[in-house]
């Protein structure tokens, strides 16, 4: 059954084409066409209108039939929403505004990248690479708390606090295991090569079928998700940290769900088991009312910070302190359960390897420092925790059902103070692969780590692979002498890079004071953003584009610095950045714009070109919702007031190298609304929850994107 939208954002009215079931138990709300021309209702049009609709007629039904077929699966049977021309997004003619607007009435997950684990569009695995931003249906209507994309499996938490997971490598654990070329393993020049390793998909049993989102860890009000390939961190409201696997079949058998001092909720008595999860200890209890509030991980170590600003370490598998990052060594690790069941701590050295002097890297961690490698008197602190066998060759063998499969939760259950910050304030931290950073609230930065890319920051005059001790990195020396009060507000790190986000003042300036970005460390795909290729930066460099900012307030009369609202960085080296350039003085805030540059080759960026950025560059505003599950996401059509006309608003630009179109990608700030919950299991559409702070939101995953409502608990 075909319907026409009658209202629309201006005078001339428009319609479009959409669809609409009649049925009651199968019916589906409306959904506007991709690539169909509104058909126009002025009197010149309507004795073409006709023939158009004729014209139509079969493209319209065969679209329809599949767009039915797709609903009809019951996880999308109660979830479409009905849309009006009006909040269209794929209207050419729609304001900035307007647009933020429509989209924070509908909501909803836009993602782009790499789709090899059917993780960026799980309604369309066949789908290997998503080019331009396009929603999951899947996510429609809904804000989350957090959102993390890896390569082989995502994970994101509703608003309810309770955690979603999918991708190939969550449901078939035999698509991991297959050896495919990476992202960057083929040389640049072979072009024909890269891209066929770029395409290739897993041959897993269940890599052709579609696969939607799946509770897993319920009931524990999780604010904050950390994940690598291996397993997921979550941060609950209270200050848990819990620690499940990634993959699906390990996930059980599932532990019964635990005891709850809400009497409404009957204090779960009657609520089901959840999955095989535990809970993270400290080696002495936190003081009375501290509480973990933050979260980092990185590939193979987490950090974690306390209300107290104590910062706190553990390693999630065999490399967790390969270089230092742990800014620690001894390590409590949790051996196989005995016959009885039970599992028993083991202390163990962790040491950097620049710190092994025995020969080649031993991969088993429970190996100590040989005693003549100890200080005097600390000899026996060198013997090894267990006998040591060795071969004929005189090689150790690894004990067998020593130690805990790395694969398994309860192979680290113990986060550790990270001794060097005893007694130091942190106010934040920031872990990239295989290095971390802290920032105290005066804004020193300390950073500790690898140091191979020069991603921690402390100059190339320090000629080591790995930083294991908490170091200062010295940023004032990227600004000359007249800057004063200099310090370091916001610092985030991933893979092999990091940026700093400074505050400093200029006496004699107009704007007085001035807000710079840094960044260091890998710049191989441009991801400093400062217009080179750089392999090492080990001294931070600015990021022009985005540094030294100003704008003039009406509100105030007088020109300010633009604030830096959030910085992502992905894996293996791209970044988004978003400008805090919005008022709230009386109306809904927008106009947050977004920058993105860096590594490239999977299309991360969302420019619809392979190539990678070093300066950074807008993107296009985001398209309407996918008109169905597995469909192609909508293409933005040009204005239909601006066709012809000499000068395009659109054109014009700042008179700079990287001007700033007015068409272009804008994130709304927090605003109160209502939001629906996870879809239960039968695919009916979640609860309607009311009265929710929501923003517009970026993320930057492994070789991927995303933009999302975030939801504040």
């Amino acid at each position: 059954m075909l319907a026409a939208a009658a209202r629309s954002a201006r005078p001339t009215a428009s319609r479009s084409l959409v669809l609409r079931s009649a049925g009651s138990s199968g019916s589906f709300s409306a959904r506007t066409l991709p690539n169909v021309r509104s058909l126009s209702t002025t009197p010149g049009a309507q004795r073409s209108s006709r023939a158009r609709q004729a014209g139509l007629g079969a493209a319209t039904g065969a679209v329809m039939l599949l767009a039915i077929y797709h609903y009809s699966s019951p996880v999308y049977a109660d979830v479409a929403q009905s849309v009006a021309t009006e909040g269209d997004l794929s209207s050419g003619d729609m304001t900035q505004q307007q647009q933020m607007r429509a989209r924070a009435e509908r909501q909803g997950v836009y993602a782009w990248g790499s789709n090899r684990y059917n993780v960026v569009a799980p309604d369309s695995p066949n789908t290997t690479l998503v080019k331009t931003p396009r929603s999951i249906p899947y996510f429609d209507g809904m804000s989350l708390r957090d959102l993390v994309l890896e390569e082989k499996h995502g994970v994101a938490v509703d608003a309810n606090g309770d955690v979603l997971q999918w991708g190939l490598g969550f449901f078939d654990p035999s698509s991991r295991e297959i050896q495919q070329g990476a992202l960057d393993d083929v040389p640049l020049a072979r072009r024909r090569e890269k891209a066929r390793a770029n395409e290739l998909q897993p041959r897993g049993e269940l890599a052709g079928r579609t696969l939607h989102p799946v509770k897993t860890l319920t009931g524990k009000n999780i604010v904050r998700v950390v994940a690598n390939d291996q397993k997921i961190y979550a941060l609950a409201k209270n200050g848990d940290v819990y620690i499940f696997s990634s993959l699906q079949t390990l996930q059980s058998p599932g532990k019964p769900a635990g005891w709850s001092l809400n009497p409404l909720k009957l204090f779960n008595l009657f609520a089901g088991p959840t999955i095989d999860h535990e809970r993270m200890q400290t080696l002495a209890p936190l003081k009375s009312g501290e509480t973990f509030t933050s979260l980092e991980g990185g590939s193979s170590h987490i950090l974690a910070l306390t209300s107290k600003g104590r910062t706190f370490a553990a390693p999630i598998d065999d490399a967790g302190n390969a270089f230092g990052q742990l800014g620690l060594s001894r390590v409590q690790l949790n051996s196989s359960p005995d016959s009885d069941g039970k599992p028993r701590r083991i202390e163990t050295l962790l040491e950097p390897r620049m710190l092994e002097l025995d020969g080649p890297r031993d991969p088993h961690p429970q190996r100590r420092l040989p005693a003549w490698a100890m200080p005097p008197g600390m000899e026996s602190f060198g013997e090894p925790a267990v006998p040591v066998k060795r071969d004929a060759a005189g090689r150790k063998q690894r004990p067998k059902d020593l130690v805990e499969d790395v694969l398994r939760p309860r192979y680290c259950t113990t986060l550790h103070e990270v001794p060097a910050l005893r007694g130091v304030e942190i106010a934040q931290i920031a872990a990239g692969s295989e290095h971390s950073v802290a920032r105290t609230p005066s804004g020193l930065v300390l950073g500790w780590g690898r140091q191979t890319h020069g991603q921690t920051g402390l100059s190339n005059a320090l000629g080591m692979e790995c930083v294991p001790i908490p170091s200062e990195i010295v940023l004032s020396k990227c600004f000359p002498n007249t800057s004063v009060d200099i310090r370091c507000t916001d610092v985030k790190a991933a893979a092999d890079n990091t940026f700093f986000t400074m505050s400093r003042r200029e006496p004699g300036t107009v704007a007085g004071g001035k807000i710079d970005v840094l960044a260091v460390g890998k710049g191989q795909w441009g991801t400093l953003g400062n217009a080179m290729w750089s392999q090492v930066t080990s001294v931070p460099v600015k990021v022009k584009t985005v540094s030294g900012l100003i704008e003039y307030s009406e509100l105030s009369g007088k020109t300010h610095p633009v604030p830096i609202h959030h910085i992502a960085i992905g894996k293996p080296g791209h970044v988004a950045l978003v400008l805090d350039t919005v008022e709230t003085d009386g109306h809904v805030a927008f106009g947050r714009d977004v920058m993105v540059w860096g590594h490239n080759a999977a299309y991360q960026l969302g420019t619809g070109k392979r190539s990678n950025l070093c300066v950074p560059q807008h993107l296009q505003p985001l398209p309407g919702l996918t008109a169905f599950p597995g469909a192609d996401a909508p293409v933005m059509p040009e204005p239909i007031s601006a066709r012809g006309a000499k000068l395009l608003e659109a054109d014009v630009n700042s008179g700079v190298l990287t001007h700033m179109p007015h068409k272009r990608l804008q994130l709304a700030s927090a605003s109160k609304g209502s939001t629906h919950l996870a879809p239960s299991d039968d695919g009916k559409r979640g609860s309607v929850k009311r009265g929710v702070t929501v923003e517009e939101h970026i993320t930057a995953g492994a070789v991927s994107m995303a933009v999302f409502w975030k939801v504040q608990p």
